[in-house]
């Protein structure tokens, strides 16, 4: 239903008036789906929906403000995802539509305030913004005044390659030192900072490593392995 809303205060922005067909074609629904919507809107006091040749919808006044909260969560999200953080477009405005749902008031209020930490400048005419993004994408080392998680420093590693713990070892992982495709693999895989691991089998010659996680047995491939920065838990 908030979909809805936002579409009607897109349409009456861009257009001035909005029908069924426009919404329909808007959100690729069919028109009866957006008549069942329109009305529920309508017996919650969000919209005013005329039937008729017309078909005159507006927003109401408590509409309208719900609306304009939703087209503005859902522009900053997406201006997060996509500029501070890299995420590709299209994968930035299906995660915003979702997130603007969802996230509360608090939330979205440190992320407003990290944005804006993120335009600090660090030195050399470079901002915040402008190192993470360096680092982000080729997955090298923070800079030196940057702290990890815990504390830790993270222009050099504190610990080992998953690759170097022996077979039957648990460790728990620091940090991925990865590329952005390397990186989302392994966070497909659940392997993330914080999680323990078990190092089960190493295949020779450079082969892959087999760890499992959670009952779950995962093969990475040596470079993958690597480039997970683990300490080892006793």
């Amino acid at each position: 239903m908030e979909d809805y809303l936002r579409t009607i205060h897109s349409l009456t922005a861009e257009e001035g008036r909005v029908r069924v067909a426009d919404i329909a074609r808007a959100r690729g629904v069919s028109m009866a789906s957006v008549c069942e919507a329109l009305h529920r809107l309508d017996r919650e006091g969000l919209v005013n929906y005329t039937l008729g040749s017309s078909g005159s919808i507006t927003l109401t006044e408590k509409g309208a403000g719900m609306a304009r909260r939703l087209s503005s969560t859902h522009g900053f999200l997406l201006d997060f995802l996509r500029d501070l953080l890299g995420v590709e477009e299209d994968a930035a405005e299906r995660d915003a539509c979702a997130m603007e749902h969802h996230l509360s008031p608090d939330t979205i209020s440190h992320l407003v305030a990290f944005s804006q930490f993120a335009d600090s400048m660090v030195g050399g005419g470079e901002t915040l913004r402008d190192a993470f993004r360096r680092f982000e994408v080729d997955g090298g080392e923070a800079p030196g005044s940057f702290r990890g998680r815990r504390g830790r420093r993270c222009a050099t590693r504190q610990g080992i390659g998953l690759s170097e713990i022996p077979e039957g070892a648990r460790a728990r992982v620091m940090h991925l030192h990865a590329s952005c495709p390397v990186r989302r693999r392994l966070a497909d895989m659940g392997i993330l900072p914080g999680v323990e691991v078990e190092m089960i089998r190493k295949a020779p010659l450079g082969g892959p490593v087999i760890v499992a996680l959670d009952g779950f047995s995962l093969s990475l491939r040596r470079s993958e392995a690597a480039a997970v920065e683990v300490e080892p838990v006793a």
